[in-house]
């Protein structure tokens, strides 16, 4: 096997906090989990499609479309007309 290098990534502290949780209860280091990731990636030779699913906030808009809850513009101006409104 090759030897291994140094990956460093700059995350936020309060995603960190969460992440290092999470990743612990699961009894992994942050080590396992980016070796992992990255050995998938160079298996498969692309991202995995998982980590671009939608988030909740934006299930629920796509949710919030399909009931009809959103406004509908015929024209862009008429959206930018509404978007300046209050201007």
């Amino acid at each position: 096997m090759a030897a291994s290098r140094m990956v460093q990534a700059r995350v936020p502290g309060e995603i960190q906090d969460v992440a290092n949780q999470v990743i612990q209860a699961s009894g992994l280091t942050v080590s396992d989990v980016v070796r992992v990731l990255m050995t998938r990636i160079a298996q498969d030779k692309a991202i995995p499609s998982v980590l671009f699913q939608p988030n909740a906030e934006t299930l629920e808009a796509s949710a919030e479309i399909e009931r009809g809850g959103m406004k509908r513009f015929e024209t862009v101006d008429a959206l930018f007309d509404d978007l300046h409104a209050d201007d």
